[in-house]
């Protein structure tokens, strides 16, 4: 579920980007669009952090949340990576 949550939150903010946004869906992303991504991947942190600091204490949750959030950063950069270059043609 950490790993999940850190990886929707990642995304979302990813989309949130005009880059990443033009490269993976198409087009530059409306400001509303670009403002509930924003949020919503925030939320998915926070829910990400509680849910952590709930199951496994509050020193070790934040520590384990960190973790997971690292660990969804790569595996964020690395769909966006390979999405990037099957798109452009080289």
């Amino acid at each position: 579920m950490s790993l999940l949550l850190a990886i929707v939150g990642f995304a979302c903010l990813a989309a949130a980007m005009n880059r990443h946004h033009s490269e993976v869906i198409g087009g530059k992303p409306p400001r509303a669009r670009v403002r509930l991504l924003r949020v919503a991947g925030s939320v998915a942190f926070f829910a990400l952090l509680v849910f952590d600091m709930t199951t496994s204490g509050a020193a070790f949750g934040a520590l384990l949340a960190f973790g997971y959030a690292s660990a969804g950063a790569c595996i964020v950069l690395l769909a966006l990576t390979l999405l990037s270059r099957l798109r452009v043609p080289r």
